[in-house]
């Protein structure tokens, strides 16, 4: 019986986030870890910087160190499962 495949996991990511940035709010960790994946999809998981950009131009404002810690999240987390977005 083989495992099943890794998948993104926008909670896992968004408590990851909390983690380093405990002053994030919940909802907006959800939220921002969501449209993560869209970017990353884009993107990839090598350029942490770009998916922060693209959150940051996004429909509602976001901020600078929101951006970057859910950034650094999601693209730690399709790191250590070995997700590749693109694939």
């Amino acid at each position: 019986m083989s495992q099943p495949e890794p998948s993104y996991d926008p909670e896992r990511v968004a408590s990851a986030a909390r983690t380093a940035d405990p002053g994030l709010p919940e909802e907006d960790a959800a939220r921002l870890a969501r449209e993560a994946w869209q970017h990353l999809r884009d993107v990839g998981c090598d350029d942490p910087p770009e998916i922060a950009r693209r959150l940051m131009a996004g429909p509602r404002q976001t901020g600078a160190t929101p951006a970057n810690v859910i950034a650094k999240a999601a693209c730690d987390h399709c790191t250590e499962l070995g997700i590749d977005p693109r694939g």
